[in-house]
């Protein structure tokens, strides 16, 4: 799917992030593998430190805590929130919708529209398409855009493949109407054919959990996890991103009429330092146009690590009173991979917070 939207911008940003930092160092021993070896492999991915969520950690209480500071800092009012979309494959309940108790915490309107989508590391692509379209039909009103997941809770401890690239976090994006004429190109796209390159096997319906699921066995890489645990076809994938990303990139490029030097910067996801180097190398572009430094800091945060990625990196210049032109990319579970193209700047605000709010009971 390619589509033009008009007169649309994201407004503010604001990450939240858990205050608990793992080191790649201190989980070696996990792995079955000499530490020559995995001090290799940590130095070409980019394994350094990340941030997880403690055991009960929720997509809504990160969410209700970022809204918050977000009031409070008089960035946001209770009366401009026209919608609620939450993406995320980790949410708090299989019923109710997440969207729905995020839109209890608060004032807002019972007009709010509520959605949730379950989208993994392409998720913030969906979700701002998915804005956009809510935008034609709000008007003056805001769509707030939830994006994240504790997904370090669905990986086994021993599993070398994922353990140590993944980080949790929750990021809002404000998103509204525009009154300068502007475009966000935009193109998103699905290979349902190989979605289970990236997959948790139990857990739904097909598979329920169980005490059985819940058993470790070894694969052919000497990794240990259960089928409650996440799997990844990590070879499939790699191919998959470097031969169908940048192409993709590249066409949007063309639909907007603009060459790869009129980017700023490639916001994209981040999976993998390696990875975004290769990217950056397939596209033919500088390596500082794509910024690869979130996975050794904070992890990979699956469809938060884009706007973690601008926070981290852009606060101050998207905040200035200038406009970049960005492109976003976000690829991963799915497979599913998407892209736009839009001018950013002069935001409200622009940030990044530890998480310090509550945790709701059961049925609060």
């Amino acid at each position: 799917m390619k589509h033009i939207f008009k007169n649309k911008r994201i407004s503010s940003i604001l990450t939240v992030m858990p205050p608990h930092e793992v080191f790649f160092a201190d989980e070696m021993h996990n792995y079955s593998f000499p530490e020559s070896q995995n001090k290799r492999l940590a130095k070409v991915m980019g394994f350094n430190k990340r941030r997880i969520g403690e055991k009960y950690d929720t997509v809504s209480d990160y969410a209700v805590y970022g809204i918050q500071q977000l009031i409070e800092k008089g960035v946001l009012k209770t009366d401009e929130v026209g919608a609620i979309v939450v993406i995320t494959t980790t949410p708090d309940h299989l019923i109710p919708p997440t969207s729905n108790i995020i839109q209890g915490r608060f004032d807002f309107s019972t007009e709010t529209i509520c959605q949730d989508l379950s989208f993994g590391c392409a998720g913030y692509i969906a979700g701002v398409l998915q804005a956009f379209m809510l935008l034609d039909v709000l008007e003056d009103k805001k769509v707030l855009l939830v994006t994240g997941d504790f997904l370090s809770q669905r990986i086994a401890v021993r599993d070398r493949g994922s353990r140590p690239i993944v980080g949790d976090a929750v990021a809002i994006t404000i998103l509204e109407n525009s009154k300068e004429d502007n475009k966000c190109y935009c193109a998103i796209r699905n290979d349902g054919a190989n979605c289970f390159a990236v997959y948790i096997p139990a857990g739904g319906t097909r598979l329920p959990t169980s005490p059985e699921t819940g058993i470790e066995e070894q694969d052919i890489f000497n990794n240990y996890r259960a089928k409650d645990h996440l799997v990844m076809n990590g070879d499939l994938v790699f191919n998959f991103i470097i031969n169908e990303v940048p192409v993709m990139m590249e066409e949007l490029m063309q639909d907007a009429g603009i060459t790869k030097d009129d980017i700023d910067y490639y916001m994209c996801h981040q999976s993998s330092k390696f990875t975004l180097q290769k990217v950056a190398d397939r596209l033919d572009v500088p390596r500082q146009k794509v910024p690869n430094n979130i996975i050794e800091t904070y992890g990979n945060s699956s469809s938060a690590s884009i706007p973690v990625n601008m926070a981290y990196n852009l606060s101050e210049e998207l905040t200035q009173d200038k406009q970049l032109k960005i492109m976003l990319a976000g690829f991963g579970t799915g497979l599913t991979w998407g892209a736009i193209i839009m001018d950013m700047g002069q935001m409200d605000y622009c940030g990044m917070v530890d998480f310090a709010g509550k945790h709701y009971a059961l049925g609060e």
